[in-house]
């Protein structure tokens, strides 16, 4: 259940890793969901892995990444740009960073309840008018 505080998580307060590829990660992590923001060094391969519970996407912030997969006996990739968004899946996959420059991407990962909720999603906005939180900040 929310709570009506908003939380902010500093950098500080976030968990830093140095992986063994070089790449930087700050790990945010919440009871229902984490966060990660990575910095892939130029020319860097990530290991191949899957998640067997977890729902894993990626928002490339900056430079360009490769996502290999393999599936059927088969491998493949797709280059993916700042602002593309990837949904991993439970595939097996690896990240690289084929550019001579560093690579950055956020990481939103959380164990999927099964329910289709794009309309709770779309329609979750309740908007205030100026006067209402003028009543709001006048009661308190």
């Amino acid at each position: 259940m929310l709570n009506n505080l908003i939380e902010i998580m500093t950098k500080n307060e976030s968990i830093f890793a140095k992986k063994e590829d070089g790449t930087n990660v700050n790990y945010y992590i919440f009871p229902e969901f984490e966060i990660h923001l990575n910095s892939v060094p130029a020319n860097t391969s990530q290991g191949w892995h899957t998640h067997q519970s977890i729902e894993e996407i990626l928002v490339i912030t900056d430079g360009q990444i490769r996502v290999e997969t393999i599936a059927d006996g088969k491998k493949s990739h797709k280059d993916c740009q700042k602002g593309d968004v990837i949904r991993m899946n439970s595939s097996l996959h690896r990240i690289l960073n084929l550019q001579n420059i560093e690579a950055t991407f956020t990481v939103f990962r959380f164990v999927p309840q099964g329910m289709d909720n794009r309309e709770i999603i779309k329609n979750d906005k309740k908007e205030y008018s100026d006067s209402e939180v003028a009543t709001i900040l006048n009661k308190e």
